[in-house]
């Protein structure tokens, strides 16, 4: 009967542990994005024995990824968003598949792999077209970034106006400018200058 009773509270103690260290993820994404630099702290002081399940692992490293790119710290290596892509593409939300693939595809442009980037960034494109409206622009002009160290203007310029439409489509003022100030610079690039001058 204590043994039965000495389980039990085992099983308990841990699920109280997972539910509390959950809350504490599910609060940092509430304020990753305008708050990354407290974001970051907080994920990188999280002791590891708190995340004790594939769950738990696969969220914090999305958050991860995600808090290192918001304070501008450019990650080369794709471990984190790798421990993210496993879980998420057979467990999860699709949103948070797309995000992790984005990071990944992110962490081979840093690298300047760029082969790699452009092949996980149309996966991220393709899953976020149907679960994540906001990565979907981020990915679009993320393709843009790698067309244009590729030398290819042409799909460059396709790419970022992609990324317009998307940003327009959810009214996103800020990323909306953003997309136009980079649409102008890949107007220039293309010779249209009447185009850049317009949208500039």
């Amino acid at each position: 009967m204590r043994s039965i009773a000495a389980i039990l509270s085992i099983f308990l103690f841990v699920g109280c542990n997972i539910n509390r260290t959950s809350k504490v993820l599910a609060d940092v994404e509430s304020y990753i994005s305008d708050r990354p630099d407290s974001a970051l702290c907080v994920l990188e002081s999280l002791d590891s024995d708190m995340l004790n399940t594939r769950r738990l692992r696969a969220y914090h490293a999305l958050l991860h990824a995600m808090a290192l790119d918001k304070n501008y710290i450019d990650v080369t290596d794709d471990s984190l968003a790798n421990v993210a892509v496993n879980y998420y593409q057979k467990h999860g939300k699709k949103k948070y598949l797309a995000r992790s693939l984005y990071y990944k595809a992110l962490a081979h442009y840093y690298a300047k792999d760029y082969e790699v980037a452009i092949v996980d960034a149309t996966r991220a494109e393709n899953i976020a077209r149907e679960s994540d409206s906001l990565y979907l622009g981020f990915t679009k002009v993320l393709q843009a970034n790698i067309h244009d160290k590729n030398y290819n203007s042409m799909e460059e310029l396709k790419a970022l106006q992609s990324a317009l439409s998307v940003y327009t489509d959810i009214a996103h003022t800020y990323y909306i400018n953003v997309a136009k100030m980079l649409l102008g610079r890949s107007y220039i690039n293309n010779d249209r200058y009447e185009d850049a001058e317009l949208i500039l």
